[in-house]
């Protein structure tokens, strides 16, 4: 269930992303006002020719759920290692129990 979640957020913050960078209102810049007048309507220039097909489609949903997966490993790795670091530190840190540590 959790893998969902973080899944679903990763693909609203991309979707996000996707239609911020698709403003109308953009400047064209200096050195490329030819191909500012070749793309359609707003400021988008297509990487690939065409329209992409399902194969493509789900080929880059494969790579996005596998991007989040190696994500998240990877936060749970560091935060393990620190959170170890950090333990045994204080654990090295703290007294040992000696004769306070008994009875009367």
């Amino acid at each position: 269930m959790g893998y969902l979640i973080v899944f679903a957020i990763a693909s609203a913050v991309g979707v996000a992303v996707y239609a911020v960078t698709l403003r109308e209102e953009a400047q064209p810049l200096p050195g490329l006002t030819d191909l500012q007048s070749q793309t359609p309507a707003g400021t988008y220039v297509s990487v690939a020719g065409g329209k992409p097909d399902w194969q493509s489609r789900l080929t880059g949903l494969l790579g996005l759920f596998v991007a989040v997966i190696v994500g998240a490993a990877a936060l749970a790795a560091v935060l393990y290692i620190s959170f170890q670091s950090v333990f045994r530190l204080l654990g090295s840190l703290a007294p040992h129990g000696g004769a306070s540590s008994g009875g009367a």
